[in-house]
């Protein structure tokens, strides 16, 4: 049903049962009381323009190949040439935009990819192909909305973790988060931090303080419509030093911006805003965000966030 509503000039269009939204699907069930997201056309296109390619390669179990990492090569003759540079940019630049809608389970395979934009080489095409792959032979597979009940206020908690040192090049750390809102993913993230730490417990800590960052906006955009929220709002780390540093004045911290964020979480910390918890790594569902994981691991953190639909795909 649509509603046609005429204000001051404008035309507002009021639809229920939206099942399509800036290209994609909206599913729901009302069955298990979840609805399901998923993106159709832009799978169908990266079909139509990879599909040949692919056919015939085997069928992988998780997005990228565990451990795999881009070096940018010093060698221009190593750089693939510009007609398959011009496909690679355009592989990669439709997979960034499947990942922010209903794929975050590529995000760190593709935050890796994004990374050799104009020095692709043969490696890293075919190991873009590679996730054009899985994502065409997983097409069906949903971002899963499914809230928990609600006993008064509205529930954020926020996973984090960071590979120390992570790009072999240069040396900067992977930041990778994932936030919840009522136990649905409502936003995440994998990307190189600005700076070299010094320490493992360093390079999670920088971690915390973007998560901390990205919760604080959800916290206050809900707070200005009206929605209460529980506090304090639970940030979850596998590091103990980065807890430690969060905790105690005397940390010793080293490096501007490590000590800039430091005093940044600290006073969120003692306004009460967030408390920070220890997590096991098994169960830290931010892991693959910041490296390949391997099959074990993949399907452990992503069936929390993701179901296959198993009706006719498409719009």
């Amino acid at each position: 049903m649509i509603v046609d509503l005429k204000n001051n000039g404008f035309n507002l269009k009021v639809e229920h049962n939206l099942n399509d939204y800036l290209s994609c699907r909206i599913i729901e069930d009302v069955r298990l009381n979840q609805i399901l997201i998923l993106q159709p056309h832009l799978i169908n296109n990266l079909e139509a323009k990879f599909g040949k390619e692919v056919e015939g390669k085997r069928v992988y179990k998780t997005p990228g190949t565990p451990r795999f990492k881009i070096i940018r090569p010093d060698d221009n003759d190593d750089i693939i040439d510009p007609d398959l540079q011009s496909r690679y940019r355009s592989g990669v630049g439709m997979l960034l935009f499947l990942t922010k809608h209903s794929r975050p389970d590529i995000c760190n395979i593709v935050r890796e990819l994004s990374k050799c934009m104009d020095k692709a080489t043969m490696g890293t095409y075919l190991e873009m192909l590679r996730v054009v792959k899985f994502v065409i032979d997983t097409k069906n597979f949903c971002l899963k909305i499914r809230p928990k009940a609600k006993i008064k206020n509205w529930s954020l908690h926020v996973f984090s973790d960071s590979d120390w040192a992570g790009d072999s090049e240069t040396r900067i750390s992977v930041t990778g988060f994932m936030v919840y809102l009522m136990n649905v993913p409502i936003c995440w993230r994998s990307k190189a931090q600005r700076g070299v730490t010094l320490s493992s417990s360093e390079a999670e800590y920088v971690a915390i303080s973007e998560s901390v960052k990205e919760i604080k906006f959800v916290y206050y955009l809900l707070k200005d419509v009206g929605i209460e929220v529980d506090l304090p709002i639970v940030v979850k780390t596998d590091n103990i030093g980065a807890m430690f540093m969060a905790q105690n004045a005397s940390s010793g911290v080293r490096t501007r911006h490590v000590d800039t964020r430091y005093h940044f979480v600290r006073e969120n910390l003692e306004d009460g805003i967030i408390k920070i918890e220890f997590v096991k790594s098994a169960e830290n569902d931010s892991d693959i965000f910041t490296k390949n994981a391997s099959q074990e691991i993949y399907e452990r953190h992503m069936e929390k966030v993701l179901e296959e639909w198993h009706g006719e795909f498409g719009i």
